[in-house]
């Protein structure tokens, strides 16, 4: 690691030309959630390009790893310790003292922090002891240890965050489109698991990790009721398997028809599945993230995150809101970002089962035509 790390005004595409070899091994570290890694897809795509003959080795989550195993941008996946103030995994100090000894023992060329303003993942990404380091720093803070770093931009859409990141460094991008790549065993095991089932495809996904993004259940069930007396079909519930609880209720209280595929699918095959769907009604939540990828038509519920950095992109566009439906309150105290909300979630209360439905209906009538149940 250099003292004499640059600050934040680095010329855009300076730093890997400026390298005297192309990095061979480099790090990623991005440990969040689906949506998070599905968003940095197009990233990942730019460093590929930038960097062919480079192993790029993403440090994520453990239940991305299947991801990072059919992604032609990333070579080697690497699971996510924990560590202080990054609250996504659970922190033990003598777990991470050994994955940092394994990490320097790695002697990685280079690291890179695509993991939100640098607080607690910059302190996390130098103990890697790669030879450089770059990143995000939060709006006014000096570079630090990092060689070179730029302002983490707080209102772009999330796709652009992290590829104004990758451009900054020199890997130019090369589309804005997310990625989730399916492997035909995917295929095939989504398949199997849809057989039986009579189409069309309608997917439900009522859960959320916050409560401030979780429509109610009882709304859920009354669309789903309703699409299935409309259009006939199977109404798919997914989830994981911690969702399973929610699922089933929403499942019970649709009742005929209704099929609980939460926690029954591996994260590849939950995603070939969501490819057969008409239509995703979703919370925001990984599941969207997944339908957006896939270009399935979607119709997604925003409580206390904001659409414009994490709904489809461009989704105010007019094409894009053909098949892409965001719903979403502005209410005064919009978008709060907090897990809880102490005033009776009214930006959720306002988004009724019938605009949900009108919107259901128009995403389908987007793709292809849904012939209405007899």
């Amino acid at each position: 690691m250099h003292s004499d790390a640059v600050h934040p005004t680095t010329h855009l595409g300076s730093f890997l030309s400026s390298l005297p070899t192309p990095p061979q091994k480099v790090a990623l570290v991005r440990a969040s959630r689906i949506g998070d890694f599905v968003c940095a897809t197009p990233a990942f795509r730019a460093l590929r390009y930038a960097l062919p003959e480079a192993e790029l080795t993403l440090i994520g989550m453990p239940f991305v790893k299947e991801l990072v195993e059919r992604s032609p941008h990333l070579d080697r996946f690497i699971p996510f310790p924990g560590f202080l103030g990054m609250a996504e995994q659970f922190f033990d100090a003598r777990t991470v003292t050994a994955f940092f000894q394994q990490m320097q023992a790695e002697q990685f060329d280079l690291a890179i922090q695509m993991h939100g303003s640098g607080v607690y993942s910059n302190p996390f990404t130098l103990m890697l002891g790669t030879e450089r380091t770059v990143g995000f720093v939060r709006n006014g803070d000096p570079g630090g240890r990092l060689d070179t770093a730029i302002p983490f931009p707080e209102t772009e859409h999330e796709i652009r965050r992290v590829l104004t990141l990758t451009t900054f460094l020199g890997a130019a991008p090369q589309g804005e489109q997310t990625e989730f790549p399916l492997w035909p065993s995917d295929r095939e095991s989504a398949k199997a698991l849809l057989n039986n089932f009579p189409t069309p495809f309608i997917g439900l996904h009522p859960s959320a990790r916050e409560t401030s993004k979780q429509w109610s259940l009882d709304r859920f069930i009354a669309v789903g009721r309703a699409l299935q007396q409309k259009y006939g079909g199977t109404i798919l519930i997914v989830g994981g398997q911690d969702e399973w609880p929610q699922a089933e209720q929403v499942a019970q209280g649709i009742g005929r028809n209704a099929v609980n595929l939460a926690g029954k699918t591996s994260l590849a095959t939950l995603g070939a599945a969501i490819a057969h769907f008409s239509l995703l009604i979703t919370n925001d939540s990984g599941p969207a993230h997944i339908a957006y990828a896939l270009n399935v038509p979607t119709v997604t519920l925003f409580g206390s995150t904001d659409p414009d950095i994490w709904g489809p992109l461009n989704w105010s566009d007019s094409i894009v809101a053909n098949r892409h439906r965001v719903l979403v309150e502005r209410i005064p105290c919009h978008p709060c970002n907090q897990a809880t909300c102490d005033i009776g979630y009214d930006c959720l209360n306002r988004i009724t089962v019938q605009h949900v439905l009108e919107n259901a209906e128009g995403a389908i009538a987007s793709s292809v035509p849904v012939e209405k149940a007899e």
